[in-house]
């Protein structure tokens, strides 16, 4: 692969009978997003793909489409950490083929075997299924970087193994249990718009948003209208590029009055704000004072005292007593269960 357009890396994959078509690489929300430069580009055919290659000689990415259409599913390792790779390779089974993204991530290449397109299907683990969609492939090149093989060619191909334990890449809670019976009036807007704000951060483009909710939708017990799937897809992705999807996202917010309250003791207010970022709501955790040291960077007495503050403020309340060898345990108190300070 030494060409360096898209005509001949077209006709590369050509040869390997994988339909591809041009992409290019825009800023989008401060994210580098991957467009593809046709439209219907996930019905395009070798015929059609060859057609084109000539009008976007040029183009600085190439794509295909995963599934049926090219024979194949990419697992997606959404880190730079080859640890990562190796745990999935371990438990999905070895490829002959695996290329680096630009930005230092990787993919992984099998043969498609019937997989859907999954983005994050284990909440625990940074890796998407792809086996639907577009997938940037190699020698696509953007200012960071590009795309290449690190094992393997395009003649590998042809001997690409299945996926193997596929069960063990997915959550029990990938979808909720009750998906598949859901109908208009059970919630489904609801879902589908909780399911894509998780799943868009790990989306590049409002397409593969799109593409992620058409597929969910499709396991609804009633699907909705495709006009009602793209409306929250729009939604959800306007919602990611302006910073207000926090839906799986940990962080730490206060109302006005508290915020006002613990801005008189520093110390409270920073300790309130780590366990907040870092507790939902229906969490036990501890407030032990070797905190002072690895999370929050003052001494144990002020942390004690800090920690004497939000107890009083009727923040937390202590749900167990330290022992010697367990620090004592909090929860958070209910809003109704505060003191006035606190509403």
């Amino acid at each position: 692969m030494e060409a360096n357009n898209f005509r001949d890396w077209q006709a590369d994959y050509a040869a390997h009978n994988i339909p591809t078509f041009p992409v290019e690489f825009i800023r989008v929300c401060d994210q580098v997003c991957k467009k593809p430069l046709v439209r219907n580009y996930g019905r395009i055919g070798l015929a059609s793909s060859t057609n084109i290659a000539g009008r976007f000689a040029d183009a600085s990415g190439i794509g295909f489409v995963c599934g049926r259409r090219s024979g194949v599913t990419v697992l997606d390792v959404d880190t730079r950490d080859e640890r990562i790779l190796a745990d999935a390779v371990n438990r999905h089974g070895a490829s002959p083929l695996i290329a680096r993204t630009a930005s230092g991530k990787f993919h992984a290449y099998y043969r498609h075997n019937g997989e859907r397109r999954w983005i994050r299907p284990r909440r625990d683990v940074p890796i998407d299924i792809l086996g639907g969609g577009l997938n940037v492939a190699p020698p696509s090149r953007i200012e960071a970087g590009r795309y290449e093989f690190i094992q393997g060619s395009l003649d590998d191909l042809g001997d690409l193994p299945v996926l193997h334990n596929l069960a063990q890449g997915l959550s029990a809670d990938a979808n909720p249990a009750d998906w598949g019976a859901m109908r208009e009036g059970s919630g489904r807007n609801n879902a589908l718009f909780r399911l894509l704000g998780r799943a868009a951060h790990h989306c590049d483009d409002l397409d593969q948003l799109l593409d992620y909710a058409q597929t969910q939708n499709d396991q609804f017990g009633e699907p909705m209208q495709d006009a009602e799937v793209v409306k929250i897809a729009q939604s959800v992705w306007k919602m990611t590029c302006e910073g207000r999807n926090r839906f799986g996202q940990h962080g730490a917010w206060l109302p006005l009055n508290l915020s006002r309250t613990l801005a008189r003791t520093p110390d409270a207010y920073a300790l309130y704000g780590v366990l907040n970022a870092e507790n939902g709501p229906d969490s036990i955790f501890p407030i032990a004072n070797g905190m002072a040291q690895t999370v929050i960077n003052f001494g144990w007495r002020r942390l004690a005292e800090a920690r004497r503050v939000i107890i009083g403020l009727g923040l937390v309340e202590q749900v167990s007593r330290q022992t010697q060898h367990r620090p004592a345990l909090y929860r958070w108190t209910r809003p109704k269960e505060r003191g006035a300070a606190c509403t």
